[in-house]
């Protein structure tokens, strides 16, 4: 069996940035475009309920931020817009491998963010688990590996090296 560089294995993570990507730019489409109730808060949709049944299970540093934000309507619709829109812009990101080293940063925090927040809801409810598992792993990648095939990094990589500390290069692509 021929031996696979770490060059030809670049090829093949499109698949995982773009799936990682429409994941979270999704959750954006369902709530602002599919569903725009989930973004109403006299909604019944409203997210803002579903932040309500993770507070009894939230783990700290997230509980303490989730009682806050609960207890203050507006600071939670504030929350909830910019969650979303984060999702939004960092998921498109990610999808055309534009910054794509911070784009799984943010993007392993939210995840992992939903994870903090749901807590442990039981056997019987283990979405947020595997979201926080899966996505931010996944994530976090690519804060290591970046997206050189097929991506806007790619093209960027050719004129810029990153940034020099030193006599150091730390790669932004």
């Amino acid at each position: 069996m021929a031996q696979t560089t770490v060059e030809e294995t670049q090829k093949y993570l499109p698949i995982l940035r773009i799936t990682l990507g429409w994941m979270f730019f999704s959750a954006f489409v369902r709530r602002a475009i599919n569903v725009p109730a989930k973004l109403n808060p006299n909604s019944s949709a409203y997210v803002g309920g579903k932040l309500i049944t993770f507070l009894p299970h939230a783990w700290a540093p997230i509980k303490g931020m989730l009682e806050s934000v609960l207890l203050n309507p507006s600071l939670l619709y504030d929350f909830i817009i910019m969650f979303t829109a984060l999702e939004a812009i960092f998921g498109l990101f990610m999808i055309i491998g534009f910054l794509t080293r911070l784009s799984g940063l943010v993007l392993a925090g939210l995840a992992w963010g939903i994870g903090l927040a749901a807590g442990w809801l039981g056997s019987t409810c283990v979405d947020e688990w595997q979201i926080a598992a899966v996505e931010g792993a996944a994530a976090f990648m690519f804060v290591f590996t970046g997206s050189r095939w097929l991506s806007i990094d790619q093209l960027l990589a050719k004129k810029f090296k990153g940034i020099k500390i030193g006599k150091y290069y730390i790669s932004l692509w």
